[in-house]
């Protein structure tokens, strides 16, 4: 989800890493077999608003949070775990630069640029 809005608002995709173990780098890609951690590093495109910004960064939570609505009970570990990514991702932890973290930061930018 990141990919597609970078990419949908004229940004340029830096890096996709996916996963934390066991990686293998084909071309700026890095893939694990064991899918703990993802991320994109991304250039924004010019004039790029909080709300364009949110959306690059807070999408993948919301995507995940809705799939752990609206997966029916009989995928009861795919509700479960997409619930607990989608819930992690939205917390500010600052070592794990979750969604939440970067968005509570562009937030704090955006603030304190106004003063």
């Amino acid at each position: 989800m990141h990919i597609f809005f970078v990419l949908l608002f004229g940004g340029k995709i830096g890096r996709v890493v996916i996963g934390n173990f066991f990686f293998i780098k084909i071309k700026k890609v890095a893939i694990s077999p064991i899918v703990i951690h993802c991320f994109v590093t991304y250039e924004e495109g010019s004039g790029w608003s909080l709300f364009k910004k949110s959306l690059v960064l807070l999408m993948p939570a919301v995507v995940n949070i809705a799939m752990g609505v609206l997966v029916s009970y009989d995928l009861l570990f795919i509700k479960i775990f997409s619930l607990f990514i989608g819930i992690n991702s939205l917390l500010p932890i600052p070592y794990l630069q979750t969604d939440g973290y970067l968005m509570f930061k562009e937030v704090k930018q955006t603030l304190h640029m106004k003063k």
